[in-house]
Formats: C-alpha cells, sequence, structure tokens
C-alpha cells in the first residue's frame, strides 16, 4: 500500500472517530449507571462480584468499558477494575488486593464520560467492609449503636422451614404477584449501619471536569507532562504487555495531555512508556481513568468496630472467603496484531538457525533485509527497502515484543536466546502520523522481553487492561460437587444476577451452608425492596 493510500485511510479512520464522539456529544441521553453486589463484607484477596448496566436514554450505549472502583476514607483509590460492556451490561470483578487494612471502603461504579454527564444518574455507591487479619481494626467492648446494622425482616419473604441445619434445602420466596428482578442470599454484614446505595449528591461535594473522551472502541489510556515542560512535537511510546503486546504512540496537547486509544487490545497486565530517543520521563505521569472527587464535609465514612465476641463469625468469614465457585474467563481472541497496522514482510523462526551469541551476528549471518554498520564507533540497523532497492539511512523501528529500543549499540551485542521469532518490514512503515524506515521486530517465546532490559528512562508501571469477559458461572456460589466431605463454608447462597440464571423467579430453592451466623434474604421488586434474616446454628 503507497503512502497516498495510507494517508486517506488514517484521514477515514480520524474521521470515523471524530464523528463517534461527536455523536456521543450530542445524544440528548445521558449515560445512567446502575450495579448491584450480593454481599457487603470481604476479606482482602476475595473478588467483589459487580453486576452492572448502563442506559442512555432511548439510545444504544456506546461506551464499551465500565469501571469498579475502591475508595478509602482518605479519599485515596486502592483498586479498580475495567470491565467491558456488552450492550450496556456487564458481570465482572473486582479482585481485593490482599494487603488492603481492616477499613470500611467506598466501591463506586461509572463509565469514563458518565460522572461528568450527570454525576447523581452517572456514578453510583455503596460502602463495604473489608477485613485483614494481618491488619485488624480496634477493638472495642461493645460496639455504639450507630456502627451496627439492624436488619428489619418482612412478612412478604416465605421460607419454607424454620430448621436451618447444613446441608437442608430450603425455598425461598416471596408472596404476592410482584415481577422479582433480584433475589440474593448472603451472609449478614453487621459491622456496617449504612447498606443501602448512595446518591452522589450524599456524598460528594464537587467534582474536577476534564475533557470527556468516550470509550467507543475499548479502553483509553490517558498520559500527561507538566504544562511548563511541554513540547508538542515530542513523540511518546506506551507498549501494553500480557500475553500479547502492542504498541501506541502520541504527542502532547498544548496542555499536556495525551491519549493512546488501545481499543484493538483489551487484556494486558502492565504498560512501557518512554519518550523518543529515550529521552526523560520525570514529567510524564499516567491519569487514573476515575473521576477526581471530594467528599462532603457532612460525608463520614463509620468506624469499623470489633468486639472480642465477633472472633468466631470472622473466623468462618475468613474460611468462607476462600471458596469461590467455577467460572470461566474468555479472553478477547480479535486483539489487533503486536504493532497496529504491521503486516510484516518476512519472518524468521530463529530456532531454524544456529544460534549466535549476538543479534550482530544472527543479522549479519541470516538476515538479508537488514545491513549491520558502524557509525562513530556504535553498532546501527539498515533496513532494505525492497520497493526501491536501497538502504534506509537510520536505524528501523527496533522492537522487542512491542517496546521500542532505541539503542541499537545494545541490541546488537545482546544475545537472542530468549528470542523465538524476528519479524521485518523493509518499507516505510507508517504509525499514526510517523514514519519510520522499515520495522525489526524481535518475539519472546513467552512475551517477556527475552532478558532484554527495560530503557535505562523507561517507566515499567502495574497497569492491568480490561478484564476478560466471563462467559460462565452458572456454579459460583453452588456448594461443591466434588466430593461430601468438602466443608460448605459458602457466604454467598444465591444471587440472580448471575448471567445464566433467570432474575425473574419469584421462588428458588437453595443449599444451606456449614457456615454459622446471619444471612439476609434480599429480594428486589418493582415497587420495592424486601429483605428477612435467617440463623444458621
Amino acid at each position: 500500500m503507497n503512502k497516498l493510500k495510507i494517508f486517506k485511510l488514517g484521514i477515514i479512520v480520524v474521521l470515523w472517530v471524530a464523528l463517534g464522539a461527536i455523536k456521543t456529544y450530542a445524544q440528548s441521553g445521558r449515560e445512567q449507571v446502575h450495579f448491584s453486589i450480593p454481599k457487603n463484607i470481604y476479606f482482602g484477596g476475595e473478588r467483589i462480584w459487580v453486576s452492572s448496566k448502563v442506559e442512555q436514554g432511548n439510545e444504544e450505549v456506546e461506551s464499551q468499558i465500565i469501571y469498579a472502583e475502591l475508595l478509602n476514607r482518605y479519599n485515596e483509590s486502592v483498586a479498580i477494575a475495567k470491565m467491558p460492556l456488552e450492550n450496556g451490561a456487564s458481570f465482572n470483578f473486582l479482585k481485593l488486593p490482599q494487603n488492603l487494612p481492616s477499613d470500611h471502603y467506598l466501591l463506586r461504579v461509572f463509565t469514563r464520560i458518565s460522572p461528568y454527564q450527570d454525576l447523581d444518574s452517572g456514578m453510583s455507591q455503596q460502602l463495604i467492609t473489608v477485613f485483614n487479619r494481618l491488619a485488624p481494626s480496634g477493638v472495642v467492648e461493645k460496639r455504639t449503636e450507630t456502627t451496627v446494622f439492624q436488619p428489619k425482616s418482612d412478612d412478604l419473604v416465605s421460607i419454607s422451614s424454620n430448621e436451618f441445619s447444613s446441608g437442608s434445602k430450603i425455598s425461598v420466596k416471596l408472596k404476592g404477584n410482584e415481577n422479582v428482578r433480584e433475589l440474593s442470599v448472603a451472609v449478614v454484614n453487621p459491622f456496617l449501619s449504612i447498606q443501602h446505595q448512595l446518591k452522589s449528591s450524599e456524598v460528594y461535594e464537587s467534582l474536577e471536569q476534564k475533557v470527556m473522551v468516550p470509550e467507543l472502541f475499548g479502553h483509553i489510556i490517558e498520559a500527561k507532562v507538566q504544562p511548563d515542560q511541554v513540547d508538542t512535537t515530542q513523540l511518546y511510546y506506551i507498549s501494553v504487555h500480557g500475553d500479547k503486546s502492542a504498541l501506541f504512540t502520541d504527542r502532547p496537547d498544548p496542555d499536556g495531555t495525551m491519549f493512546f486509544d488501545a481499543g484493538g487490545v483489551r487484556n494486558w497486565n502492565y504498560l512501557v512508556a518512554q519518550a523518543n530517543g529515550n529521552k526523560s520521563l520525570l514529567d510524564f505521569t499516567i491519569v487514573s481513568p476515575a473521576p477526581k472527587t471530594h467528599f462532603k464535609k457532612s460525608f463520614e465514612f463509620p468506624v469499623l468496630e470489633i468486639t472480642p465476641s465477633d472472633e468466631p463469625y470472622l473466623k468462618e468469614l475468613l474460611k468462607g472467603g476462600q471458596v469461590e465457585g467455577y467460572f470461566v474467563h474468555e479472553f478477547n481472541s480479535s486483539d489487533a496484531p503486536v504493532v497496529t497496522g504491521f503486516v510484516e514482510d518476512r519472518v524468521y523462526q530463529l530456532d531454524d538457525y544456529t544460534r549466535f551469541e549476538t543479534v550482530e551476528t544472527i543479522v549479519k549471518e541470516y538476515i538479508p533485509e537488514i545491513s549491520v554498520k558502524t557509525v562513530q564507533k556504535k553498532k546501527e540497523f539498515r533496513s532494505i527497502n525492497e520497493i526501491k532497492s536501497f538502504a534506509f539511512e537510520s536505524n528501523p523501528l527496533m522492537l522487542v515484543d512491542a517496546m521500542p529500543v532505541f539503542d541499537s549499540d545494545q541490541l546488537a551485542a545482546f544475545d537472542p536466546k530468549g528470542f523465538k521469532t524476528l519479524a521485518i518490514l523493509s518499507r516505510t512503515f507508517y504509525l499514526n502520523e510517523e514514519e519510520f524506515p522499515g520495522v525489526m521486530s524481535f518475539y519472546s517465546y513467552k512475551n517477556d522481553f527475552g532478558g532484554f532490559p527495560i530503557p535505562t528512562n523507561g517507566i515499567l508501571l502495574d497497569y492491568a487492561g480490561i478484564q476478560p469477559r466471563i462467559t460462565l458461572a452458572t456454579s459460583l456460589f453452588e456448594p461443591s460437587r466434588e466430593t461430601d466431605e468438602m466443608m460448605d463454608w459458602r457466604t454467598i447462597l444465591y444471587w440472580t444476577e448471575i448471567p445464566q440464571l433467570s432474575s425473574s423467579k419469584n421462588e428458588v430453592e437453595i443449599v444451606i451452608p456449614e457456615l454459622k451466623g446471619s444471612f439476609l434474604v434480599t429480594i428486589k421488586t418493582d415497587q420495592g425492596t424486601y429483605t428477612k434474616v435467617i440463623e444458621v446454628k
């Protein structure tokens, strides 16, 4: 494909994205976010299962990602999950860090743009309790009344039995003809007084405004450099790495903002950020997709108090927190290639050749499309332009698992024993508005750079991509069927929000676990919410 055709294609793509963004802003319907969780008491390392939905009036929801974030009482983000939306709905989870101190936290759910359209309808939140046996909360002789949750049982919730022994089955149903939207049976959290979802207007004093960037294809990585040091000609690279890798580029706006649209790749574990020529990144930061909000002075987190008598119950919950049923992830199989738009001319399987100790020797011996020359006592590579039959005058775009390499001398001297393949592009390569004199791309066996070091000024960050889609979770909260000797310590007994389960059942049968304590039955209908507490002794 010649440069003119690629340029025209680039214009079409840019116009397509721009028109999509304009359409999002022009729509009268704002994104409204709803979510539900089956319980609100956890131990570090557990998954918070989140069923979420985005509505946009009568329009089709265009956001492809919804976020679940956890804030501590100091308004600090301690965990965030990027969950895929499918037809405006998502069933996924936020994995709690193991090292969270015991305390109450604020779980909130939103899309990239919904809080800025309308804070009350665009962001939903609820307090949860997290325990850490290595970082316990304060112990008191008796909890204050304001911190104790005292659920009220509703006569409209019918339970088939009054005796709840381990392994027995009971039937739960709602009297009357109301349509059940959601039904859950999970452990009671007696440590938290506020258990309902909170409106944003009750929680936040203000929201810091920012440019709304709709995520029409996937996650957008935002980065920023200090405004007083902005060089709008400086090229920045971000490569994302997991089972696959991908490379993205951008230049800062006058205010120092950059957006790297990673929509073609969904699942990764970390990223590497670099500036062209391996320049310093001291003024470079990755910006969280979460909105920056400020708590109202009137909004206070409840104090987490436990008493010596709570110890047996917490030990039971700790066992239950380690038990989780079977579910299946599906990783997106349509990920973009290693470099968006990169179609190699030739691929070399390095195991097919004698293994030499340096990249320079392998290139000299086996790769006719690349030459090696010495420039000012340093080794450099030159790609042979097959179209015009001459060598380029500078290094090609050199990559190791999609990570740019700027020191050709270092690459030439590196032992490629960890490299599996070498892909060559012997033409001018266009990436966004950038032109590169060919591409020389190495792939390692395990997609871990094959031992090649991160460039000295590069930044490696734990920055996970989009959660894989959950494709099967029907047995998630069912008792284990592997063996009759397996202890049943489930803390969640039933939840209709699992996609494969019907949410319109007015009657369900559940199995009582061996976990002792109080369980809360919650039934939500179009008319209201009904609850009942059952005790397992």
